[in-house]
């Protein structure tokens, strides 16, 4: 990206600088605002302020710490009512203490008259004149509703797939959803440096602006407007610059400053900011239920729509969770790891359980269920807002929850981190109304909202220490008799204590798998430092591969983050009011010890305090706002709700655009979905499925069985599923495919991704396709599913069968096919030219610490290699000399790293070393050669070692391939050391299925091999190719 001109900054600096010295000319020169500016404060601010509730007093609190306001109060008056006329200026909603005894006698005689009338109405009557009465107040409000309306409709019917994300597609590609938002995305790519130009320009010049208006009329209200204006311009000119790469240091210190500002400001304005953050301010109860209404539904179609395509692969962990329910829910069959995390969490288990009998046991039962409980949660949100905050604040910090592309991502994943959702709003949400009401018995409900959350997975153990901060400091702040305060807090810590038992164990095993030991602690400050900053650059800059939520970006959408840190420093200021307080603890303490202690920046560690963060985003909006009204005067107020309007209705469609085109959904995770897929539409009492692989090979065919068996229990009873599919070794699928199973037809599932054995796995789907012509492919990005139904099983093309071959003398070889017939059989054999003893790694003596692989490298011979691991013993190897001299050892290996620990090779106690590598010899397959060795003829034993000379941390294993032992200096292991000889070929005209051949040899060493064809029937081997052949013999003959 271009660099963003630094002259775009001026205006901003220019108007906090001016804000800062018309402060101080303010304060000398004893501004204040004049009467004539009232037309800029809102009624509201005319009211006097909510005081802070206080336990000395059983008074009701109008403030929304403590009680909800009354009906009449949240109700605007009609045009006939009595408050619409001048002469009810008497009557302030946002005091309902003076209603009692203001309100107009007529009002409650209206109601008494229509409750005791002598003719009960009609209902349906009544219902009817109500609305009409309705459309008749507000016909132009339902006009605008039902053009609306039909426009929607109009255009849902009539837009193509691009636009309503009919068919998935690629990301980022025309048939995703909301891709038709892309031009806008693109724009602020290929135009970021003139779009961020143009933004810091004009609103540093708006805050310049402002700031000389303030200067013109001596107001010190537009005074601290145009200073927010300009912090928060400088703050949105440190986001833009966090996105370019080169810039990021200028952005921190723009941070910083902004975030200074951010504070001083809300020190200075610490009355309006509390005022704000906690005044009441009721919307009418009509609107309030659509605004709320409006909202859930956003979230559940946020989390709903296309579930069952969106994401399209199974995050690891997804697939293990989700399967350990069904395993241990629904199919009662113990596994141990499945057992380890239902006794120690098991919330989780029980809150997806039902889901799974309900709809079946599947990955889109588990995913609903997640979604179902996140709008829940996004309802508990706003009820637990609803008690300590302006019902506006509350209104927009759930709106913002609820469009969170970051929760989308989350709440549309079966992990058990996406479980953690619920548990710290209502915990929060409880403990406010159980300190409202200061009776024991919420107090144990919102205990038990915090056990369960304990208990539901780590990531949310944070809430303990959160809440018990919070309850002290309430304790505190209520003044409670130390009878009332114990017995309160024993109700809510009561549930959290009795869940100990169950976590301790888990709590100690996860110290071991986080390793907070060697997190670099040596390093002392710098180390705190440095995670530190890794935690912020994940909020601000760019997401770290996670389970939950990836993307190119910040954690949230990048225009939030100004507005985050001006809540947070206006919380900070305002740290008294309940919700200030509330949310700072909830949100710091997630966020930095956790992350910071185990290291790990991960969207899964902050999305329990991710509600928490979009509170603070709407404090830092909504006091902007408010803050904003007051400086320009109600007068303004359409246009900057209009402009709001706008900003918080593309917000959400933007995320929804991230979501659906821009968050990545991986590779591994797209595999294993496409298998499970594959294996659960193959799911039949009468087929029988074939997984092709290379066996003990690190690839999804061998790994996946959860999932295969999940997506197959949609249309397969449990206990049949072992009887309804198998692993099968790639030479093994062709020869044993009829006779694998007695179910009628066949599935072939062939891996077409992996690297390993490549050859191999293209030869065998060349080998079907001879076959098995009439077969029916399914190719997908990954694998490929070979659908063979009954009639061609029983008749396949070629006959696909093995050859064995045992030396009965010299020159004489017994043969025999595995199946069908040969009507042509050839000995072929070659002569050894150079004597050597060749020896495939994985066939030696495995000494302790030593281990088979055939994963991590690719392009090894034989059947695999082998890999040490730290603190191995030493291999033995033997031989045997045919007369004294000089010995040489070659050995293939694959090292990965460079360092000061190479392998050995010991022989009549002469050491050797190899496999020292510079940095060009990394990642690939070397032969290397040591000695000559001086030996005796006959048997002798050597060893191969690797004494690790570095830090254990550091360790990395070095895999060996093939060794080889000569006597020949000028031997290379890439030259071939036979020579052919001329064949020996039988013909049958019936077709034979076993012989004997022979051969005349003069002295020297041999390798043989048979070779079988038949034209009639004819024959391939287990990858299709013909002719059959046998494996190769070697043989020596005596001069």
């Amino acid at each position: 990206m271009d660099l963003i001109p630094l002259w775009t900054l001026a205006p901003a600096i220019a108007a906090i600088a001016l804000a800062f010295v018309l402060m101080f000319m303010a304060k000398r020169g004893r501004w204040a605002d004049s009467d004539s500016d009232s037309e800029s404060r809102s009624p509201a601010d005319s009211a006097p302020a909510a005081p802070e509730p206080e336990s000395s007093s059983p008074k009701p609190d109008p403030s929304p710490e403590a009680a909800p306001p009354t009906p009449a109060a949240e109700t605007s008056p009609s045009k006939s009512s009595p408050a619409a006329s001048p002469t009810a200026k008497t009557i302030e909603p946002a005091d309902s203490s003076k209603e009692a005894a203001v309100l107009p006698s007529v009002a409650p005689h209206k109601v008494f008259t229509f409750h005791r009338s002598l003719s009960p109405p009609n209902e349906n009557n009544e219902a009817a004149k109500q609305i009409r009465k309705f459309i008749s107040e507000r016909r132009w409000e339902v006009t605008l509703g039902a053009v609306a309306i039909f426009i929607i409709w109009f255009a849902w019917l009539s837009s193509p797939a691009q636009i309503k994300g009919a068919a998935p597609g690629l990301p980022d590609q025309p048939g995703r959803p909301f891709y038709f938002i892309h031009w806008q995305r693109n724009h602020l790519v290929l135009f970021f440096e003139q779009t961020a130009s143009a933004v810091n320009v004009v609103g540093g010049l708006a805050a310049l602006g402002l700031t000389i208006l303030a200067a013109v009329k001596k107001s010190p209200r537009k005074i601290q407007a145009g200073l927010l204006w300009g912090l928060l311009s400088l703050a949105g000119a440190a986001q833009w610059a966090l996105a370019v790469e080169d810039q990021r240091v200028l952005g921190e210190w723009l941070y910083l400053i902004a975030g200074a500002g951010f504070f001083a400001w809300g020190l200075l304005n610490r009355e309006n900011a509390q005022k704000d953050i906690s005044e009441p301010r009721p919307l009418p109860r009509h609107v309030e239920i659509a605004l709320v209404a409006g909202m859930i539904a956003f979230a559940a179609f946020a989390r709903f729509y296309q579930l069952d395509s969106f994401p399209y692969g199974i995050e690891g962990d997804e697939a293990k969770w989700t399967a350990e329910v069904v395993w241990l829910g629904l199919r009662g069959e113990p596994d141990i790891s499945a057992l380890y995390h239902r006794d120690a969490l098991p919330v989780s288990f029980y809150m997806q359980t039902l889901f799974h009998r309900i709809m079946g046991p599947s990955l889109y039962a588990a995913r609903f269920e997640v979604a179902l409980f996140s709008v829940i949660a996004a309802l508990v949100l706003y009820m637990y807002l609803r008690q300590v905050a302006a019902m506006p604040l509350a209104l927009l910090a759930s709106w913002l929850a609820a469009a969170s592309v970051f929760d989308i991502s989350a709440s549309r994943l079966a992990n058990v981190e996406s479980h953690v959702k619920l548990w710290p709003i209502l915990t929060f949400a409880a403990l406010a109304f159980a300190i409202k009401i200061r009776h024991w018995a919420p107090f144990a409900v919102a205990g038990i909202a915090l056990a369960l959350g304990l208990l539901t997975y780590d990531t949310v153990w944070p809430l303990g220490l959160a809440a018990l901060v919070i309850v002290i400091a309430e304790f505190l702040h209520q003044k409670e008799t130390p009878a009332d305060a114990l017995r309160n807090a024993g109700a809510f810590f009561a549930p959290a204590l009795l869940s100990l038992p169950l976590l301790i164990p888990y709590i100690a095993g996860r110290m071991s798998y986080y390793d907070l030991g060697a997190k670099g602690w040596e390093s002392g400050a710098f180390t705190l430092w440095f995670h530190f900053r890794e935690v912020i650059a994940s909020w601000y800059v760019h997401t770290y591969d996670d389970f939950l939520y990836n993307r190119s970006g910040p954690l949230l959408n990048a225009f939030l983050l100004p507005w985050l840190t001006f809540g947070i420093a206006a919380s900070i200021a305002a740290w008294k009011r309940r919700l200030s307080f509330w949310t700072l603890c909830w949100f710091l303490l997630f966020v930095f010890p956790a992350p910071i202690a185990t290291h790990s920046p991960f969207g899964r560690l902050y999305y329990p305090a991710l509600p928490a963060a979009y509170i603070l985003s709407g404090i830092g909006l909504y006091v902007f706002g408010r803050e904003t009204l007051r400086a320009v005067g109600n007068a303004y107020k359409p246009i900057l709700l209009a402009a709001g309007m706008a900003v918080f209705a593309w917000l959400p469609m933007f995320n929804l655009y991230i979501y659906f085109n821009e968050v990545i959904d991986f590779d591994n995770r797209q595999m294993r979905r496409e298998l499970a897929e594959f294996a659960g539409d193959a799911a039949d009492p009468d087929n029988f499925i074939v997984l092709a692989v290379v066996p003990e090979g690190d690839e999804a065919l061998n790994n996946e069985y959860q999932m295969i068996e999940l997506f197959m229990l949609e249309k397969l009873p449990a206990e049949s599923l072992k009887e309804a599919y198998r692993a099968v070794a790639l030479e093994k699928v062709l020869p044993e495919i009829h006779s694998l199973s007695p179910r009628m037809n066949r599935t072939v599932l062939l891996d077409t991704a992996t690297p390993d054995e490549r050859i191999k796995r293209d030869a065998l789907a060349d080998g079907l396709r001879r076959c098995y012509p009439k077969a029916e492919w399914s190719e997908g990005r990954f694998f490929t599913r070979v659908d063979i139904d009954a009639e061609s099983l029983a008749n396949p093309d070629c006959v696909s069968a093995s050859i064995s071959l045992e030396q009965q003398s010299s020159g004489a070889f017994a043969w025999s096919l595995s199946q069908g017939k040969a009507d042509n059989v050839s000995l072929q054999c070659d002569r050894l030219l150079r004597e050597r003893n060749w020896m495939e790694a994985e066939t030696l003596p495995i000494a302790a610490g030593w281990q088979i692989e055939t994963s991590f490298a690719s392009g090894w011979n034989g059947g695999g290699f082998i890999m040490d691991n730290y603190g191995s013993a030493p291999i033995a190897v033997s031989g045997d000399n045919a007369e004294p001299g000089a010995l040489y050892f070659w050995a293939r290996y694959y090292k990965r790293v460079v360092d000061h620990s190479p392998l050995e090779f010991s022989i009549n106690g002469e050491t050797r070393i190899f496999a020292n590598t510079d940095i060009n010899g990394l990642d690939q397959w070397r032969w290397e050669r040591v000695g000559p060795f001086a030996v005796p003829a006959g048997e002798f034993n050597a060893s191969i070692n690797r004494d690790f000379n570095d830090d254990a941390p550091e360790f990395m294993a070095i895999f060996i391939d093939s060794i080889v032992l000569t006597q020949d200096p000028d031997f290379e292991p890439t030259d071939e050391p036979y020579e052919p000889l001329a064949a020996i070929s039988q013909s049958f005209a019936d077709g034979r299925s076993k012989g004997v051949i022979a051969n005349r040899f003069e002295p020297g060493t041999y390798r043989c091999h048979v070779e079988a064809s038949s034209r009639k029937h004819p024959l391939v081997d287990a990858f299709g190719a013909s002719p059959v052949k046998s494996v190769v013999i070697e043989l020596t003959i005596a001069p």
